[in-house]
């Protein structure tokens, strides 16, 4: 089967064993009628087949049907099973055939995608000719043809998008997505059924984790999700997509979370985190939001209803509403550090929501910590 298989740490890509000796069932059933000593002729009558319909099952311009390989196994005394086993080979190579060569005219749209990102993230093989990696990409978006990849990838893309401010590319969109799905769906096996309790207590231990250093907070989080039905995982950020994060649901029933990097102070990941949770339990039905940054430092949201409900959720985890309103009337890092450990959270959240607040991010800003999720998260 085509896909990606685990060797140690690396990925390799894989191609589905096609024989090219693939050959339709009607020459093996031309040698055994005439090791029979019969006539198309004789074979038609024997088996109440028109003489016309067996000549083309012969030279396999039709299918084989089920019950014309039983009347042969009748006649011929060769099973049906074969006849038809070897018919969907045929049909299969033959299919196969005819869209490798209508992939070969779809270099267009391969090149829609960000080349670089598709061969260093193992997707396809760039050396490989356009059909091959049309054909490659195509099963990695698990879709037949462009018509179905536009109708499941992008589509969607019109309700979820946050922002019209910058150009979003729906490709590298769409890869991005996809990229995390498949991370998610090898972390499905260690996860529990979905528990929107068991989420709303797992919300409540997340804030905690923010005084940790990311890369031993970020792991505990997604062991936490787990323990709720939730998969959580990081994919580096693709070009031109600005997204932030992103909630879904798989086929499994288990709730995505995917945070790319793009959150640059360890404020605006936690939050993003948690603002994505909150989607997860107050908006169940609404299959993907995507958190499309807007600036450099901020979340940018078009701010609807679902979008200020999930704000709200995420704000009231790090601090409670007496807290939140202390936050505007901090005047030094001393009463910012007492705060923040009254509340059982790292300074940053704090120096964030004062600078959210405000307006002034530069009173505090030193006490937002700048990260790197992707060095954080590399294996030492």
């Amino acid at each position: 089967m085509s896909g990606q298989r685990e060797q140690g740490d690396q990925r390799y890509l894989t191609s589905e064993f096609a024989p090219d000796w693939a050959v339709p069932p009607g020459r093996l059933i031309q040698r055994e009628l005439s090791a029979a000593g019969f006539t198309q002729t004789d074979v038609a009558a024997r088996t109440n087949i028109s003489a016309k319909h067996l000549n083309q099952v012969l030279h396999g311009h039709v299918p084989l049907s089920p019950d014309v390989a039983v009347s042969l196994e009748m006649v011929l005394d060769v099973s049906a099973d074969l006849w038809l086993r070897m018919d969907a080979t045929w049909q299969a190579a033959r299919l196969r055939r005819s869209s490798q060569e209508s992939f070969a005219d779809l270099a267009g749209w391969l090149n829609r995608f960000p080349g670089n990102v598709l061969e260093s993230r193992n997707v396809l093989d760039g050396t490989a000719p356009v059909a091959t990696r049309v054909e490659q990409l195509l099963r990695f978006f698990r879709v037949a043809d462009v018509e179905a990849f536009q109708r499941v990838w992008l589509t969607p893309q019109a309700s979820y998008r946050r922002s019209q401010k910058f150009a979003i590319d729906p490709y590298a969109t769409a890869l991005w997505l996809r990229l995390a799905e498949q991370a998610a769906e090898e972390l499905a096996p260690d996860a529990a059924e979905y528990d929107a309790q068991r989420l709303r207590e797992v919300a409540r231990l997340i804030p905690g984790l923010s005084r940790l250093p990311v890369a031993q907070a970020f792991p505990q989080a997604v062991s936490l999700l787990l323990t709720s039905g939730v998969l959580l995982v990081f994919i580096p950020e693709v070009d031109n997509t600005r997204i932030c994060g992103v909630s879904r649901w798989t086929h499994t029933g288990h709730p995505i979370i995917a945070l790319s990097g793009r959150q640059k102070y360890l404020d605006i990941l936690w939050f993003t985190l948690l603002h994505e949770v909150a989607h997860v339990i107050l908006h169940p039905k609404r299959a993907t939001y995507l958190e499309v940054d807007g600036s450099d430092t901020v979340v940018n949201d078009d701010r609807d209803a679902l979008e200020a409900a999930a704000d709200d959720f995420a704000q009231n985890a790090f601090l409670g509403p007496w807290e939140r309103q202390l936050v505007r009337s901090l005047q030094d890092t001393d009463e910012l550090v007492a705060l923040a450990e009254r509340a059982g959270v790292h300074p940053g959240i704090v120096a964030g929501r004062y600078g959210h607040d405000t307006g002034d991010w530069r009173k505090f800003g030193k006490l937002r910590p700048r990260i790197e999720l992707a060095t954080a998260l590399i294996p030492t």
